[in-house]
């Protein structure tokens, strides 16, 4: 059978079913973007309103959007933006419409994703189980939007590039465990009128997160610290020496969506290396610290690709960051 034999026939059923082969191949096209940004509104809408930014749904609404906008920069032309986008949109109606029935299920492999860390599920399915579930929702939605993503690069690029997408879900069920205990210790205290004093004889895990500019700390493409980014970082090897405990300490480099992802990647976890080594180097001990890079994987916000470059690097700059997740038992 000849080439021409092979493509006519399906040439045709897709135009016969209403779907153009640019559809079929998941080219990214403008109205992806739009139909990004017109559900951020709606999301910010709602977050602004009486269900604020811990809803369950609308948590995971906004991390399916960010995702969707995270692959249409990086050009990926798969299916997995459409299949993000009417995941979110999916929720943002059903939010909209006050339905009390919605679904709760993720779906572990979309648009040919693969189900990863089967052991972070388990997790999450007992977290929604748990009767403080509402404490630590919006860190168990948007954990679980990650995996899938992490799924997603792992079937499109390998291991390496969905690690950190994986890690990044790990730290968000452990924050969510916490809530969750804090959020059950808040409750005894409560019961507790007999002794007052007994919940604080325990100390209490918390977390908290520190977010540094590369602007500040970096040279342009650079993993190379700058002279005054030193005072920055004292500052912060102080703020963890002060604590009474530290468990563990995650440090997440982060960039905005120009160049390669590929560079993109390497550069956020220089960066993050770097600081790793630095803190190192006050004394602060490296078994806890775990350094990774997402790229520009997980954006703060998002500016009008309608701006000139000059604008839009502006605009973007709270994206390039370090965020640094301190847990432990603070003085």
């Amino acid at each position: 059978m000849t080439m021409n034999k092979l493509v006519l026939p399906l040439l045709f059923a897709f135009l016969s079913g209403g779907v153009s082969l640019a559809q079929a191949a998941g080219e990214l096209l403008p109205k992806h973007l739009q139909q990004i940004e017109s559900l951020q509104r709606r999301a910010d809408k709602l977050a602004f309103g009486e269900l604020g930014s811990n809803d369950y749904y609308l948590a995971k609404a906004r991390a399916w959007l960010d995702f969707a906008l995270s692959e249409y920069h990086q050009k990926d032309g798969g299916g997995i933006v459409p299949a993000a986008i009417a995941q979110a949109e999916t929720l943002l109606d059903a939010l909209d419409k006050k339905q009390t029935d919605i679904a709760m299920d993720t779906p572990a492999r979309l648009q040919g994703s693969e189900a990863v860390r089967p052991d972070l599920w388990d997790k999450i399915g007992a977290l929604k189980g748990n009767a403080k579930f509402s404490c630590g929702q919006r860190q168990i939605a948007e954990a679980e939007v990650h995996l899938v993503w992490s799924g997603h690069k792992k079937a499109g690029y390998g291991w390496s590039h969905a690690q950190s997408y994986a890690r990044s879900a790990e730290d968000l069920i452990y924050e969510a465990q916490v809530a969750i205990k804090n959020c059950a210790s808040q409750a005894d205290e409560t019961r507790a009128v007999a002794a007052p004093q007994a919940a604080s004889a325990a100390a209490a895990v918390v977390i908290e997160k520190h977010v540094l500019s590369t602007d500040t700390l970096f040279a342009f493409g650079s993993s190379e610290l700058l002279g005054g980014a030193t005072l920055r970082l004292d500052k912060l090897a102080e703020t963890i020496k002060g604590w009474s405990a530290i468990e563990g300490i995650t440090l997440v480099g982060h960039t905005d969506r120009y160049g390669p992802a590929t560079y993109n990647q390497k550069l956020s976890e220089q960066r993050a290396g770097r600081i790793k080594q630095y803190l190192a180097d006050k004394g602060i001990a490296t078994g806890n610290i775990h350094a990774s890079g997402a790229g520009a994987t997980q954006p703060l916000l998002t500016c009008s690709t309608r701006l000139a470059k000059p604008e839009q690097i502006s605009c973007l700059q709270p994206n390039r960051r370090v965020e640094i997740i301190l847990r432990g038992v603070k003085q």
